[in-house]
């Protein structure tokens, strides 16, 4: 594909994932951040790089309320953007408990297979599958073939539980580009490599907290 090309189709695709994440991009505070610099989510303390392997972080919108989220943008020189979704499904910001993960992801998933009957512009989206993938474990992976106009699109949706807050990556890129694809699958790689070396992280310190707690106690006595 030219860059020409590439570049269409980068457009075509960063509609279609505004499209698939309406409810994310209403009334939003929108802030701009260095390229070059990390970006720590308050709500999570997950700290996203300024680059991950080809894509390099553009931009991040934050919004206030939990149901809206954040959003953390990355884009490579290709043009194939991939969006990372931190949100809640209620405005208090309860944790969202695994069973209401289970079916937010069911609901995600179908959708994006009922987008056609919302919008007149997606054609058509087909579920496929990718036999040489290995599931990433406690989240849930799904790719799509979508027709929106002329477009032909593949689009990857990755959601999982982390601490009670969703997260959610959505990649699409052409079908004939195979280097693309290879890179989508890193970016989400790397991401749940961050997110379990977070969860590592959390259990280390509710470890220490409890000795900490344990000694007080044998102290106090």
């Amino acid at each position: 594909m030219t860059r020409f090309g590439r570049n269409i189709f980068a457009g075509m695709a960063a509609a279609f994932l505004v499209l698939c994440s309406i409810p994310h991009m209403e009334a939003q505070d929108v802030f701009l951040r260095p390229a070059l610099e990390d970006f720590v989510d308050k709500d999570t303390l997950l700290v996203f790089p300024a680059l991950i392997d080809t894509f390099q972080k553009v931009r991040v919108r934050k919004n206030e309320n939990p149901v809206f989220g954040t959003v953390v943008r990355y884009e490579n020189e290709a043009g194939t953007c991939a969006d990372v979704y931190i949100y809640s499904l209620d405005t208090g910001a309860k944790a969202v408990q695994q069973d209401v993960f289970e079916k937010h992801f069911k609901e995600t998933d179908q959708g994006i297979l009922d987008m056609p009957s919302q919008n007149p512009k997606i054609k058509s989206v087909t579920r496929i599958e990718i036999p040489d993938r290995k599931p990433q474990a406690g989240g849930h992976e799904a790719h799509y073939r979508i027709q929106n106009g002329s477009t032909l699109m593949d689009s990857i949706l990755y959601l999982t539980l982390y601490r009670g807050k969703l997260i959610k990556i959505r990649i699409s890129y052409s079908p004939d580009d195979k280097d693309e694809a290879a890179g989508a699958y890193r970016f989400i790689d790397a991401i749940t490599a961050l997110l379990n070396n977070g969860k590592a992280g959390g259990k280390q310190k509710d470890e220490s907290a409890k000795t900490a707690k344990h000694a007080e106690a044998e102290t106090g006595a």
